[in-house]
């Protein structure tokens, strides 16, 4: 839900939409609400889509959400990113906040990109191939530079 959004934006909407389904948001109960519903409570016809998207392959168990933890980062890359709608980035988002895990880099993100250039000091914004290859080093704690990096991007004090 939070994906192009701020992170207060994000959360409004996920109070919304979880209040809409009765406080138990889940792979069931998404299903079973109307659309209507959702987009009333902030969600875009594109996002309930993927949604549903999501919902389906957790209740087919195409995305083994139970055993993910037990997989290795590029097999939850791939079943994550197997789910309509969800690319790299969401792959990433998941494998760092809810399996926390220590080096992933997701070198994709604007705000990664630009943190981690004005980290290191570069004029330009640097394109992802070289974030990738200049955070190479730093594996394997790419996760926390990742967090580095947003910080630097926001530009807010540490």
């Amino acid at each position: 839900m939070g994906q192009q959004l701020s992170v207060k934006a994000a959360a409004t909407i996920a109070q919304r939409v979880d209040e809409t389904v009765g406080g138990a948001l889940g792979p069931e109960t998404l299903l079973a609400t109307a659309p209507d519903q959702l987009r009333a409570a902030g969600l875009s016809r594109q996002k309930i889509s993927y949604l549903q998207s999501l919902a389906e392959a957790v209740i087919s168990g195409d995305l083994p959400i139970e055993t993910l933890p037990e997989l290795a980062d590029e097999e939850v890359e791939a079943a994550i990113t197997a789910v309509r709608g969800f690319g790299r980035w969401s792959a990433h988002m998941y494998m760092m906040f809810a399996l926390g895990r220590p080096d992933i880099w997701p070198s994709g993100d604007l705000a990664v990109r630009v943190g981690f250039g004005r980290i290191m000091g570069w004029k330009d914004r640097p394109d992802e191939k070289r974030v990738i290859d200049e955070g190479g080093p730093f594996s394997p704690y790419r996760s926390a530079l990742a967090l580095l990096c947003w910080q630097f991007y926001s530009e807010a004090p540490l």
